[in-house]
């Protein structure tokens, strides 16, 4: 039963825009006119609203969807970091550990009579990965 009623109205629109009358109304160029307008005007209110909602929302001090994007993705951006931090974390440990395993060399030395109260040689401490002394942090891992 619906499907007859869609068929039935689809002859019929179909028989009003291949009217004579529809054509010439259509291809009038006061009508292409007043349909720029429309678009144009339904742009232009909806920008205005927009303002609107902005202004609101800063008398408010409530957040607008775009900061709530911004922050959205400076949250997402601080979490990758974070992450990359623990990865680098852990690494750093990992080679800490293996360090304190197999000490090697004059530094294993300057370690291993440090921990037995015996003054070494070496008066700068011990340094860690990358030239920096222990429990320094770089301006880049911040």
């Amino acid at each position: 039963m619906l499907d007859h009623l869609k068929d039935i109205a689809a002859r019929q629109v179909g028989r009003v825009l291949a009217s004579e009358a529809t054509l010439k109304v259509l291809s009038s160029s006061h009508l292409k006119t007043a349909f720029v307008t429309a678009i144009n005007l339904r742009a232009e209110a909806r920008d205005v609203v927009e303002q609107r909602v902005r202004d609101v929302a800063a008398r408010l001090d409530l957040a607008t969807s775009d900061q709530v994007a911004t922050l959205r993705r400076t949250v997402r951006d601080l979490e990758d970091r974070v992450q990359d931090l623990g990865e680098a974390l852990a690494a750093a440990e990992a080679d800490a550990r293996q360090a304190r395993v197999q000490p090697a060399g004059p530094q294993a030395a300057a370690v291993s009579g440090a921990a037995q109260g015996v003054a070494t040689a070496d008066p700068e401490p011990a340094k860690g990965k990358g030239g920096r002394k222990r429990g320094a942090a770089s301006a880049s891992a911040i």
